[in-house]
């Protein structure tokens, strides 16, 4: 019971220290997750403290600001791996057409005469009516790379009997 009471007076004495170091680290704390981090750092530090390893308070303050560090840093991989999720879902909707389009025989019978980036550049220019410019940042390729797919795919388009360039703009715009 003691001890409680204890901590808690080390909670009064120490709670600006929190705030110092969310202010110093440039956390913008909305809901109170990295004051509420700091106060887990706090009881952690007064829970582990040895006497003859230093003082209290620059023990205190090493684990504050090292334990919103990393929570900084969980949140920041927590982010990227959300981020490559949503990548990788946007990246496989490429070969579900169906669902925009109304004639998903046309789009697998062209998928199948051309290469993967020359679909990609059918299905982000004439289906999405993305520019060069947003297929290339898209893709993280040079705007040459992009225009080299497009006149790669019409040329086999152009080439093959059953399909043209035409048909595809006159479904794109349906």
């Amino acid at each position: 019971m003691i001890k409680d009471r204890d901590f808690a007076k080390v909670v009064e004495e120490n709670k600006r220290l929190i705030y110092y170091h969310i202010r110093k680290l440039n956390i913008i704390d909305r809901n109170g997750d990295f004051f509420a981090e700091g106060l887990y750092a706090l009881w952690q530090a007064y829970d582990t403290y040895d006497e003859e390893a230093g003082t209290l308070k620059s023990y205190i303050n090493w684990k504050i600001r090292n334990t919103l560090i990393d929570k900084i840093r969980k949140d920041n991989r927590t982010v990227e791996s959300e981020t490559r999720f949503q990548d990788h879902v946007i990246h496989m909707q490429l070969y579900q057409v169906e669902d925009v389009v109304f004639d998903p025989y046309l789009w697998k019978s062209i998928r199948r005469l051309l290469t993967d980036n020359q679909w990609k550049w059918i299905y982000y220019s004439i289906i999405h009516d993305f520019s060069v410019d947003q297929i290339a940042v898209r893709e993280g390729v040079t705007r040459d790379a992009v225009k080299n797919w497009g006149r790669h795919a019409r040329k086999k388009l152009e080439n093959s009997a059953a399909l043209n360039i035409k048909t595809l703009e006159k479904y794109s715009r349906a």
